[in-house]
């Protein structure tokens, strides 16, 4: 099945992400730094998740999982990061009957998007995905693009987005 590849604006949006180990972690902070607001429900949190949350700033907030009831808060996009299968499938489930956008990790026949393997360099942002069939390839071109293109090209493209505006401002007078 082909995928059409996009870049979502997740900023100020709701986002719940089930789960609370590393990989939700992972999840959340790469949430967290497009803006988006984040809510965390598990049964348990990683450090770093705690240390989240208490910088009240951080846009996240976690809340305590009791037993297996789902509840989308609003929610406009879910990631399901739980070691829990059935679990998963539920919360894919239930965010098919209120379409929304969900995320199972590890299990790409119930994800509507895959979240990609992202480089970033200021403005620059590389998305890599192989569709779910695996994403520890996706990691290492990754890698291998992060020692190919220079830390330093974020500042360039800035450098031309400022040149460019000024362009447009003076052609539009």
């Amino acid at each position: 099945m082909s995928v059409y590849p996009l870049f979502l604006k997740l900023e100020g949006k709701r986002c719940l992400v089930f789960g609370g180990g590393e990989v939700a972690t992972r999840k959340v902070k790469s949430l967290l730094r497009c803006g988006a607001r984040v809510l965390c429900v598990s049964r348990d949190f990683s450090s770093e998740l705690k240390r989240l949350a208490r910088r009240k700033a951080s846009g996240l907030v976690m809340k305590r999982a009791h037993g297996n009831r789902i509840s989308m808060n609003g929610a406009e996009l879910v990631i399901a990061a739980t070691s829990d299968r059935a679990f998963n499938s539920k919360v894919a489930r239930e965010c098919r009957k209120r379409r929304i956008w969900v995320n199972v990790v590890d299990d790409p026949e119930l994800c509507d998007f895959y979240a990609a393997a992202v480089l970033e360099r200021g403005p620059l942002q590389v998305a890599i995905s192989t569709g779910g069939a695996s994403p520890l390839f996706a990691k290492k071109l990754r890698e291998a693009l992060e020692a190919a293109i220079p830390a330093s090209t974020g500042k360039l493209l800035e450098k031309l987005g400022t040149i460019r505006n000024r362009t447009i401002r003076s052609r539009k007078r």
